[in-house]
C-alpha cells in the first residue's frame, strides 16, 4: 500500500471569530493511502484552542506511520482521524460503494445533504444580514458564533468588551432576520461563565432558537443553564469517546451531539457514537472541522450515514478565499451526496 502525505494551507475569506480566538487560515495534512486503481484519502488538520493535538505533533505523527502503515495507526486525535478516513474511503473504493454506504448499508434515497451556514461577524446588522443572505439562498439552518464577540473585542481590537445586552441583542437581531422555518444554532465554545451565559440567554430564550453548542467550559453547568433559559444544549468539544458521551447524557446535560469526524477518531468512530446517542434520545449533527477537501467529503458522507435528512455543519468550503471542488462546495444550501458511480476520494 503507497502513502503519500501533503501538506497544504487555505486561506480564509474573512477571520472567523471563535471564544479560542480568530482564525484567519487553516492548515492541513491530507493523507492518500492505495494504488493506482483505487485511493483513499483522509485529513489532518489541528486548530489550536480545541483539545486536539498541534500542527508539528500531527505532522511528525502521520510521517511515522506513513514509514510503516502495517504498524500501529497514530494516537494523536486528528492523526488518527486521518489515517482512519483515509483506510476506509479505500474500503468502500474497493467494494465500489459510497463511504456512507459502507457505514449505515442502506444507501440514502435523495441526492443531496442540507447544511447550516455559519456566521460569526460581531456587528449585529452584518451578522444580520449575512444570516438572512444565507436563508435566502436556500440554508435550512444558521449557526451564529457568540461569546467570540467578548473575546475579540477584550483581547486587543480597540474596544471594550461587548456588554450583556449587546450580545443578547446580536443574537435576535440575527433571528429576526430569519423566517420561520430557517432554524438558528448557536455555539460558545465554552466561551462564558455560567452567569454570563445566564444573562446573555435569558432574554433570547422565547426565540425560535435549536440550542446552544457548549455555553460554558464546564457541562457540570449545561443542565441547570438549560432550565433556566428553555434552550437545549449541545454538546462539541466535550465529546472524545463514548464514556464522554454517556456521562453528559446521564447527568441531563445535552440532547444533541456535535460530532466531528476530524476529531472523533474518523468516519466508524463518529458513526457508532451517533448511533449510541440515539439510542440514548439525543440526535446528532455532524460538522466539519473547517477542513479541506479531503476532510470535507468524509464529514459529508459520515453525514448522510448519520442522518441524511439532518442539517449538518459540512459547508464551510465557502469560508475559504479560493474555490474548492463543487462537490464540497454547497449550493442552495445543499451538498451532493456521492452515489456509487461518483465515489471518489479524488
Amino acid at each position: 500500500m503507497q502513502v503519500t502525505l501533503r501538506e497544504f494551507e487555505l486561506p480564509l475569506l474573512r477571520p472567523l471569530l471563535t471564544a479560542h480566538g480568530s482564525i484567519a487560515v487553516r492548515r492541513g495534512i491530507e493523507v492518500r493511502v492505495g494504488d493506482d486503481a483505487c485511493v483513499g484519502a483522509g485529513e489532518a488538520a489541528p486548530l489550536s484552542g480545541f483539545g486536539v493535538e498541534s500542527y508539528d505533533e500531527a505532522l511528525a505523527a502521520l510521517e511515522r506511520w506513513a514509514e510503516n502503515p502495517e504498524g500501529e495507526p497514530p494516537r494523536e486525535p486528528c492523526a488518527a482521524a486521518a489515517v482512519e478516513s483515509a483506510l476506509t474511503q479505500l474500503d468502500a473504493e474497493i467494494e465500489g460503494v459510497t463511504l456512507s454506504t459502507l457505514l449505515a448499508e442502506n444507501p440514502p434515497a435523495q441526492r443531496r445533504i442540507a447544511t447550516h451556514a455559519l456566521v460569526s461577524d460581531l456587528d449585529p446588522e452584518a451578522a444580520a444580514q449575512r444570516a438572512a443572505h444565507a436563508a435566502a439562498t436556500g440554508h435550512l439552518a444558521v449557526k451564529l458564533k457568540v461569546a467570540a464577540h467578548d473575546h475579540a473585542q477584550a483581547g486587543g481590537n480597540g474596544g471594550a468588551a461587548a456588554t450583556i445586552a449587546e450580545q443578547s441583542v446580536r443574537i435576535a437581531h440575527v433571528r429576526h432576520s430569519l423566517p420561520a422555518g430557517v432554524a438558528l444554532r448557536l455555539d460558545a465554545n465554552g466561551g462564558w461563565d455560567r452567569a454570563t451565559a445566564v444573562k446573555v440567554l435569558r432574554p433570547v430564550g422565547h426565540l425560535d432558537i435549536e440550542f446552544i453548542e457548549e455555553p460554558t467550559p464546564q457541562a457540570a453547568d449545561w443542565a441547570q443553564i438549560s432550565r433556566t433559559v428553555g434552550l437545549p444544549v449541545a454538546a462539541d468539544e466535550h465529546l472524545r469517546d463514548a464514556d464522554v458521551l454517556d456521562r453528559l447524557i446521564e447527568v441531563g446535560a445535552i440532547e444533541v451531539a456535535v460530532l466531528k469526524p476530524a476529531v472523533l477518531g474518523g468516519p466508524h468512530a463518529t458513526y457508532d457514537l451517533a448511533r449510541r446517542a440515539a439510542m440514548r434520545g439525543v440526535r446528532s449533527v455532524v460538522s466539519s472541522f473547517i477542513c479541506g477537501p479531503a476532510g470535507l467529503r468524509i464529514a459529508r458522507e459520515t453525514a448522510v450515514a448519520v442522518d441524511p435528512h439532518g442539517v449538518h455543519g459540512i459547508g464551510t468550503a465557502t469560508l475559504f478565499a479560493e474555490a474548492l471542488p463543487e462537490d464540497v462546495t454547497p449550493s442552495g444550501g445543499y451538498l451532493p451526496v456521492a452515489t456509487e458511480a461518483s465515489a471518489s476520494a479524488t
